[in-house]
């Protein structure tokens, strides 16, 4: 395409998408309410208009033929990625397209859907907001010396879904969160799913150090699949343990990972590490153990929590052991003993 074509397309574009929510008549607002896209303006009322969707049209004609012609060409096995791409671009600017995905018919097997979903993801914010939060709080680099999601994940607690890095009462935490995934791939991958609290004192130390909450392998994720994550049921993981943010301590981290599988087209078996402990757990060596790529893709969100009288309760009642205290040990005072000496006589 000429450069002047490519302008026209971009002008055609931009026309058409100013256009796309404005009210101008009853013939629009029926337009609007209707359950298909029909055009915002009758035709010939706008010829500019009109001229805008040739333009699109024309474009999209042209992608799709060159599409024909590489299929003919076998290029489905040589080029798969080319292949996509100019499906997506056939697709991604027709009204029609923008009309459906805005209004919740968008199907994702269908690449531009994908191509479009993941785009409002990353220029919408949610993605910033994210990495801004694991940045900010240090989850990067004290959980993991690098992290880039690939997938849209968000948790609700109860009925209420919660932002990444806010504080979450743990009387709210005790049942596991209800998991939601926006995947942009079309083919099933196997992830797996693991919780940790970064801030669990270390008293030997004078430290911190990780404790495993929650562990299942080999969740079957894809576009197609429902974005309300249904957990395997599995002997081969650590089931949910409910976040107890011990007294005396700062607050804690709790981190939820869902980790692209090595191969992500075969499921891994992970009996062999059931015996770890969850408190001698590191997320470090497992990754480098089991040949995780976090910096590659998948999945993060974390919260953040504090003592309140509800971990009281999930120590006697879930965990069983007594609660343990934590603080500063008393300052020294040299004076003490001169204090309690009577300074007249």
């Amino acid at each position: 395409m000429t450069a002047r074509g490519v302008r026209l397309v971009s002008q055609g574009i931009s026309l058409v998408h100013r256009h796309f929510f404005r009210r101008f008549s009853s013939f629009d607002n029926r337009a609007a309410f209707s359950n298909a896209w029909a055009p915002v303006h009758e035709t010939g009322r706008y010829p500019l208009y009109d001229m805008a969707l040739q333009i699109i049209k024309g474009d999209s004609k042209e992608r799709l033929e060159e599409l024909d012609c590489l299929r003919r060409e076998g290029a489905a096995s040589t080029q798969p990625s080319r292949l996509e791409q100019l499906e997506i671009l056939a697709e991604m600017n027709k009204p029609e397209i923008i009309w459906a995905f805005r209004h919740g018919k968008a199907d994702m097997a269908k690449p531009v859907f994908r191509h479009l979903a993941k785009r409002e993801w990353r220029e919408r914010g949610r993605l910033d907001r994210l990495m801004e939060r694991i940045h900010t709080m240090n989850v990067v680099p004290d959980l993991l010396p690098d992290l880039h999601p690939s997938i849209d994940l968000s948790l609700a607690f109860g009925p209420d879904e919660v932002e990444p890095g806010v504080f979450v009462d743990p009387i709210l935490t005790v049942q596991p969160p209800g998991i939601r995934v926006n995947a942009f791939h079309g083919d099933e991958r196997y992830y797996t799913l693991v919780m940790v609290d970064l801030d669990v004192p270390d008293p030997a130390r004078q430290s911190f150090r990780q404790c495993l909450h929650w562990l299942i392998p080999n969740i079957v994720i894809s576009s197609k699949s429902s974005s309300l994550v249904h957990l395997p049921a599995t002997q081969e993981g650590y089931n949910y343990l409910p976040p107890h943010p011990q007294i005396g301590t700062p607050y804690h981290r709790y981190c939820l990972l869902l980790l692209e599988n090595p191969n992500p087209h075969l499921a891994i078996d992970l009996r062999s590490m059931l015996e770890t402990k969850r408190i001698a757990f590191s997320l470090r060596d497992f990754i480098k153990a089991w040949s995780f790529r976090p910096e590659a893709g998948g999945g993060a969100f974390f919260w953040r929590s504090v003592w309140s009288p509800a971990v009281t309760d999930i120590y006697r009642d879930i965990l069983r052991v007594p609660e343990p205290r934590y603080g500063r040990p008393p300052k020294e005072d040299r004076y003490e003993d001169v204090k309690r000496t009577r300074r007249y006589i």
